[in-house]
C-alpha cells in the first residue's frame, strides 16, 4: 500500500468517533534515528484550553543497535542518543503558537546491558545485539561505494529550532504550518543546515468519561542539506494516532502509534523506509504541585524501522 494511504487510514481510524471535550493529547514523540533527527517531522502538542502559556520539558534516551546490508547500501547504528527539548506553547483565542528548542547528544551505549535484559524479559527481538561490543559508538552509512555518514566519537549541540503557528477550527481540529530553522550543525551531527517546512492537521476528542482519542496527519518537506544532501525524498508523510484512559482523576494511561513514510530515495534499508513505533505512557497529574509528569517508552513495531527502544520523560506546566 502507498505510504501516504497507510498513514491516512491509520489517522482516519482515530477520528471516527464523536464527543465534545478535549482529550489529553498524546506525546510529541518521533523517530529518533540519529541520522534522521535533523529532519523536521510534525508532532502532537497540547495547549492551554484558555489563553496563556504552557511549557514542556522533555527528555528522550534512545539506544539503537542495527546492522544491515542491502545491495549497494550498508548501515551500522550503534549509539545512545539523548535529546532534551524545551517546548513553549501559547494560545490566544483560536490562534496557537509553538516553539521547540532541542539539544542533541550522541554517546556510547551505557544502557546496552539494560536494553539486552529488557528484550530478554519481554521476549522481544534483539536484532543481533549480542554480536556487537557493548558501550560503543559507531554510526556508518555507505552507499554506492561512498561514505555518506560516519561518526565514531561523542557529539552534542543545539539542534534545529522549530516554530509553528496553528488555528483551532473547532473543539477537535486544528491546522498548523511550521518551519525548522538551520540552528544545528552538521559537524556535530545536530542539524541538516537547511530550512524544513511542514503542514499538519491535529485532532483530539473525549469519547467517554475516562477515554479520549487524538491524532495528527501531516506532510514534511525536508531541506536538501547536511550529511544526506541529495538523498532525501521531497516529502515525508507523518501520522500519530492514539488514545488515553483516566484510571482515576490523577493518573492517565496512553497508547500511541507513530508512523512516517520513506525518508531516503531508492533506499532498501528498513531504517530509511516506512516506520511504525508504539508509545506506552503514564501521566501523573497531581504528583508534583502545578505540574504534570509523563513517563513513557517506545518500541519499533516494524523492527529496524526506528531505534530499538526509547525512554521519555515530560514535565509540563500551564500559566
Amino acid at each position: 500500500m502507498n505510504p501516504a494511504k497507510t498513514v491516512a487510514i491509520a489517522w482516519l481510524g482515530a477520528v471516527l468517533s464523536c464527543g465534545q471535550a478535549s482529550a489529553d493529547g498524546g506525546f510529541a514523540t518521533r523517530d529518533l534515528n540519529p541520522i534522521l533527527q535533523p529532519i523536521y517531522l510534525p508532532t502532537l502538542a497540547t495547549f492551554n484550553p484558555q489563553n496563556g502559556w504552557k511549557i514542556d520539558h522533555s527528555i528522550y534516551i534512545t539506544n539503537t543497535l542495527q546492522e544491515i546490508t542491502r545491495g549497494d547500501e550498508s548501515l551500522i547504528i550503534d549509539v545512545e542518543n539523548y535529546r532534551y527539548e524545551l517546548g513553549l506553547r501559547y494560545r490566544q483565542d483560536r490562534w496557537l503558537a509553538r516553539l521547540d528548542l532541542p539539544f542533541v547528544s550522541n554517546s556510547a551505549g551505557q544502557l546496552d546491558s539494560t536494553i539486552d535484559s529488557w528484550h530478554q524479559f519481554f521476549g522481544l527481538p534483539d536484532g543481533r545485539r549480542d554480536k556487537f561490543p557493548r558501550n560503543d559508538i559507531n554510526i556508518d552509512y555507505q552507499r554506492d561505494g561512498s561514505v555518506v555518514y560516519h561518526q565514531d566519537r561523542p557529539s552534542s549541540g543545539l539542534g534545529d529550532i522549530a516554530l509553528a503557528v496553528g488555528y483551532q477550527a473547532d473543539d477537535r481540529f486544528a491546522y498548523f504550518v511550521g518551519v525548522e530553522l538551520p540552528s544545528g550543525d552538521a559537524a556535530d551531527f545536530s542539524g541538516n543546515e537547511a530550512i524544513d517546512t511542514a503542514f499538519w492537521l491535529s485532532y483530539q476528542n473525549k469519547v467517554g468519561a475516562e477515554t479520549g482519542t487524538f491524532a495528527l496527519l501531516g506532510v514534511s518537506f525536508p531541506g536538501d542539506g547536511g550529511h544526506l544532501e541529495g538523498l532525501l525524498v521531497d516529502q515525508i508523510w507523518v501520522a500519530q494516532v492514539g488514545l488515553d484512559y483516566r484510571f482515576d482523576p490523577s493518573i492517565v494511561g496512553t497508547l500511541q502509534f507513530d508512523l512516517h513514510s520513506r525518508s531516503i530515495e531508492n533506499s532498501e534499508l528498513k531504517a530509511f523506509g516506512n516506520s511504525l513505533q508504539a508509545q506506552f505512557g503514564l501521566g501523573f497529574l497531581k504528583l508534583i504541585d502545578n505540574h504534570r509528569l509523563d513517563l513513557f517508552f517506545s518500541e519499533d513495531i516494524l523492527v529496524g524501522s526506528a531505534p530499538d527502544i526509547s525512554f521519555g520523560l515530560r514535565l509540563s506546566r500551564s500559566y
